[in-house]
Parts: C-alpha cells; structure tokens; sequence
C-alpha cells in the first residue's frame, strides 16, 4: 500500500526535466523561425500574442493585396508601375526600413518569451546563435530591398525627364489593354555623345533615328551622317539669328568648331556656345543642343522626333559589359582589309595611332572592343561605319537579356545614372516596355544615307525624305505564297532566326550592311 508524501507533491525526475527542457527549446526554435517567415506568428503563441497578432494582421494583409494586384496586373506590369512613381519609391524604401526594425524585433522578442526558464547554457547560446542569424537574415533582406528601392529612385529621377523637349508633346500614350493604340509611329532619336578629354566640349558622333510600327514592332534605323553640310535648322531656332539662310553654317561657316567645321555633329556644341553668349535665347531648364538637334533631325528625315535618348559612349562600353557582352558579325572594311581599333591619318594620309586590328568573323565582344567596333573608321569611311553602328544597336536590342540585367542591378542603375538621359516621361515606362518586347519580335531594317544618295557637301533633303517615306513604308502583301518579297537596295533587314540551321553571313560575301 503506497501513502501519499505528507510534504506535498513529488519532484520531477532528472528525465522529466529534460524532455521539459528538450520541448521547450524546440518550441522556442520553432517559434522563431515562424516569426522569421510570417512577421508576428511566432510572437501570438507567447505572452505578448496582442502585439504578434497586430504584426501577423497587417503582414497578411500587405501579402493578400500586393498578391491580389500582382494576378491582376503581372509581375511585369507591377514591377514598372512601382518604378514608375519615384515617390513611391520613396515611402516604400523608409516602410522597407521601418518594417525591417519592427520585424527583426518581434523576432527577437520571440525568442526571449518562449525560451524556457530552466534551460542550459548550451541550448541557450544555440537559441542565440539561431535568433542572431534569423535577425541578420531579415535585416539583410528588409534592407537590402530598401537600398534597391533608394538606388532606383535615384536612377530613375535623374535619367528620364518629365516630358519632351519645349514643343514637342512626345509619344502619345492610351489607357487601356494597349497602350499605342492612338499612335501608329514612334520615332525615337539616339544620341551617342562623345566628351572625351582630347576634344573640346561635347559632340555627337552617332546619331540614329529609330522608326518603330507601335503595332508590328517593325523598326527602321536612320544613321545621319556627322559630316553632313547644311543641316536644315528648325523654323524658330534661335541660331536662326547667326545662320539666316537657314541652314546649319550659312553664310557663317566658322561654327566656333573651326573653319569649314560646320558638320552635323557640331550643331549640339554650337548651340550650346550661342546659348552662352545670348542668355534667354533657349527656354530655362531646357538643354540647347538637344533642342537644335532635334529639330535639325526632324527637317532632315521629315518625320516627327517623339522622344529623345542621350548615351555617353563610354557609357555605353560599360553596359555592354553589364549584359556579358554582345555577339557580332565582325567585318572586314570596306576595302577587304581588317579594320583597326583607334587609329587616325594625318594631313598626308598616313595611318598613326592604331591600338590593334580585328579579326573578322562572328565572336563574342566586350564593351570596349564592342565600342571600338562601332566607331573604328580609319580604314574605310564614315558611311560603313554608320553601317557597323547600326549592326551593334541590333545587336543590344535583340541580345539583351533583363535576368541577368537585374543581377547586376545596382550596377546597371549607377550606369544609366551617370551615362544616359531621355525625355521619356517616367510614367510611360511601361508602355515603352511592351513596345520593346514587339520590337524584339519583329524585325529590324537598316536604311543607308551614303555619299552616292545623300551628297554630305550639297545634301538633297528631297530625296533623303522619299528614301525614309519609302522605308517605312507598310511592306506590300503578296498574294503568292511562295514569292519572295523584294528588298529595297539601300535597306536591310535582320530577324530572328527560327532555325538552328539557318547560314550565318559571311563577313565577306554578304552586302555590306548585312549584320
């Protein structure tokens, strides 16, 4: 017969406490990584369970709504909507940084409650050891979350402007399923810019004018010649004051390049310097070679220049780096020799300065022989180099790949920060997106503007408009199936191949503009 024990209940053995110990350091483990994943779900099974539902309350809501309007708009479309509102930006990076506080506390405050009393010092410092990393884990993200959110805003303010330049009311964007539905072209204006040490000021050494169909995705590049005379100024340019006639030059021919350096690619420069000279002349805030640039541009080609895109060259060398580099049909020059990288000639004809050569053939290019292959023209001439630059801008719209852009985001961000400029209003970032993706898919054709057509001493910008008309024309349908359609000889054009077996050019046998 067993008696009770008068002093009150019996001692827990030495196992009993143990499995007690053992449960409860599970259960503050477990605790703890709860909260890590769901903000506050940890810290409802604990003494303070108000707080921790409050925080899992507005957690799961944040989570329903964001989830709800991400299904409705897609990931994509979220993504630049976010983007597209530097404020927002803004209020999500401090919520980013304020929630991650509040986050890695709960954490932290769930492990202090469920941590048993009598547990020892082994476990403990494990348990501590685990809320430590689950803290680090979340503040690392929260904040590193917010320095994207900061580096974008940053980005994003400083290289897309508010809206075209004065004038220009820029690319007309609908609401709706698509966004181009009330536009049937957008002609976009590239600028590489060239403001290197040995030169003075800034000049523009390439200049394209893309032509994109809104509803196809077909494009046309238009490469202007930076040796062209005469450029034709807008109606209401103010160097109209120095140049009566007109035109870029005329009857003053020194355009504070030097005499007989009236070109094309020094009017951004010229008027840049007029500017100076006449304050007030150009409207405040806006930039003065841009706007004589665009209007000289859109009195060459006839069409209406929408929106503008300013990428310094060495810039564009180290985007190129970004994306991994860049696959190309490297050619032989217009002569059938290698074309060098660098290289000038003197007032007798000879060639100085040459860095190397290329090999030609299809290889893989960095940024910097990438930059050099677009610019080399010391072994043929401006109107084949025109020619490779147009290759090299296919070559980036069709080989970019956005993955592995946003890997190396704070990268890419610095880049376009400090190297890139447009006037693309940054709300319609994502109507340009989907334009992007139709542009990718279509194909891509390459008019020439050489000396035979477009005389650069005594240009015909008759006949330089007829020959743009004509290219972007709506190609004509063919009945006859197995007809081929014709080629214009000035034009080229470049698709995507659908199969692996396709013939790759020669750099040698094929047309010359054929990328």
């Amino acid at each position: 017969m067993t008696y009770p024990n008068a002093r009150g209940p019996v001692a827990p053995t030495r196992e009993a406490l143990r499995r007690e110990r053992t449960s409860g350091f599970r259960r503050a483990l477990g605790l703890t990584a709860l909260g890590t994943v769901l903000p506050g779900a940890g810290l409802t099974q604990t003494r303070s369970r108000i707080v921790g539902w409050a925080l899992l309350g507005v957690s799961l809501a944040a989570i329903v709504v964001g989830g709800y309007y991400v299904m409705r708009t897609g990931l994509t479309n979220t993504a630049l909507s976010v983007v597209a509102r530097p404020s927002l930006l803004q209020a999500i990076a401090v919520v980013l940084v304020v929630g991650g506080i509040l986050w890695c506390g709960s954490i932290i405050l769930t492990a202090v409650q469920a941590r048993p009393n009598r547990l020892d010092r082994a476990r403990t410092r494990v348990l501590a050891a685990f809320t430590t990393l689950m803290v680090f884990l979340v503040a690392g993200s929260s904040f590193k979350v917010a320095e994207y959110a900061s580096i974008t805003q940053s980005t994003v303010s400083k290289v897309f402007g508010v809206g075209p330049t004065t004038g220009h009311g820029g690319a007309q964007v609908a609401q709706g399923d698509d966004p181009w539905a009330e536009q049937a072209r957008v002609n976009i204006l590239l600028l590489g810019s060239d403001a290197g040490s040995d030169r003075v000021g800034m000049r523009t050494d390439s200049m394209i004018l893309a032509s994109i169909d809104t509803k196809s995705g077909r494009t046309s590049l238009f490469s202007l010649p930076r040796n062209l005379l005469k450029a034709p100024l807008a109606p209401k340019s103010p160097l109209r004051a120095i140049y009566p006639s007109g035109y870029f030059g005329s009857p003053d021919s020194t355009c504070d390049q030097g005499a007989g350096q009236c070109m094309l690619t020094n009017l951004y420069m010229d008027a840049e310097n007029y500017a100076k000279a006449h304050p007030g002349a150009y409207p405040s805030g806006d930039t003065p070679g841009r706007i004589e640039l665009r209007g000289a541009v859109e009195q060459i080609t006839g069409l209406t220049v929408d929106q503008m895109v300013v990428i310094d060259l060495h810039g564009f060398s180290r985007l190129i780096d970004a994306m991994g580099g860049i696959d190309m049909n490297v050619k032989l020059s217009a002569y059938g020799t290698k074309l060098t990288i660098g290289g000038e000639h003197d007032a007798s004809g000879r060639l100085f300065g040459v860095k190397g050569y290329f090999d030609p053939g299809f290889q893989h290019l960095d940024g910097w022989h990438a930059l050099w292959y677009a610019r080399t023209r010391a072994a043929d001439d401006d109107t084949h180099r025109q020619m490779r630059q147009r290759c090299v801008v296919q070559a980036i719209v069709k080989q970019v790949n956005p993955a592995q852009m946003v890997s190396k985001y704070p990268e890419i961000a610095s880049i376009l920060k400090d190297n890139i400029y447009t006037d693309i209003p940054v709300q319609n970032l994502p109507a340009f997106v989907t334009l992007v993706e139709r542009v990718q898919k279509s194909k891509i054709s390459s008019t020439s503007l050489n000396s035979a057509q477009a005389n650069y001493s005594r240009p015909d910008y008759d006949l330089i408009r007829q020959l743009i008309a004509k290219a972007i024309a709506p190609p004509k349908t063919n009945p006859t199936p197995d007809s081929t359609p014709t080629t214009s000889p000035t034009t080229s054009s470049t698709k995507s191949p659908t199969k692996t077996s396709t013939p790759k050019p020669s750099p040698t046998a094929d047309p010359y503009e054929t990328c």
